[in-house]
């Protein structure tokens, strides 16, 4: 099976991004996973932060999906 996850780069309702991610989800063939997932919550890189603190949960959570 081929899994994919997509990521719109826009958090606005009404996202033509996220309106075409939602249809690659919605038409994807069968054999074929696509998880639309969202940016909020996670913050711009900052390695200083990461050493400190370690990765931001919502980080951690988009990668366990």
């Amino acid at each position: 099976m081929t899994a994919i996850v997509g990521v719109a780069g826009s958090l606005r309702s009404g996202s033509y991004n996220a309106a075409l991610l939602q249809e690659a989800v919605d038409l994807a063939p069968d054999g074929c996973d696509i998880r639309a997932v969202s940016i909020a919550g996670i913050p711009l890189y900052d390695q200083d932060l990461q050493s400190a603190e370690g990765f931001p949960g919502a980080v951690l959570e988009l990668k366990m999906r």
